[in-house]
């Protein structure tokens, strides 16, 4: 996938250095470094946002509610659609 679009940022000099240091240490440059690093926390962002987890007890009582067909068919829905949900990075790799 070609790089085409550009991204701009200002920083202080302390903050390029810290940049630039991190960057040396895993001999990559500062340019990777940075795209990196967004793209691993724009990932954690996004999994906080649609990954949850659900204890024993609580995947139990899920799937039950799942399976009730007394349970409102919105909810159902509702439930479907998130597990369904693709990540949202998988667009832009």
């Amino acid at each position: 996938m070609s790089r085409d679009q550009m991204l701009q940022l200002r920083a202080t000099q302390q903050q390029r250095q810290l940049i630039d240091q991190a960057a040396a240490a895993e001999g990559i440059s500062r340019s990777e470094f940075i795209l990196r690093s967004c793209q691993e926390r724009a990932q954690t962002v996004l999994l906080d946002q649609t990954l949850f987890s659900l204890n024993h007890q609580q995947s139990l009582a899920l799937l039950a509610d799942l399976h009730d067909q007394a349970c409102h068919r919105a909810d159902q829905i509702t439930v479907a659609d998130l597990l369904a949900a693709p990540q949202p990075w998988d667009a832009a790799s």
